[in-house]
């Protein structure tokens, strides 16, 4: 990443790309609203935590050490809440 207004930047279109995933899956489905919500407080929490750990850098780390580990962190997050969101749309 060229720097952190970017990474932020990437970090909540990915954000609001799961929810609008998310938004369109539970369109389809009348019943498990508490899960759909589960997921939906999920995906925000996810942007908030990684957008402040943008912020506040780690001490005593690399910076491009700390930046790669953090992206990988949020790709490995993203997917499997992704993963979820295709399983909840499956049972409906």
């Amino acid at each position: 990443m060229a720097s952190r207004k970017n990474l932020k930047k990437v970090i909540t279109y990915i954000a609001d790309q799961l929810a609008t995933q998310a938004f369109f899956a539970s369109y389809d489905s009348n019943d498990n609203t508490e899960a759909w919500v589960a997921v939906f407080n999920k995906i925000f929490a996810l942007n908030k935590e990684y957008i402040a750990r943008v912020n506040h850098v780690e001490p005593g780390l690399p910076a491009r050490k700390y930046f790669d580990t953090l992206c990988m962190s949020f790709n490995e997050e993203a997917k499997s809440l992704l993963n979820e969101i295709q399983q909840l749309s499956e049972n409906k």
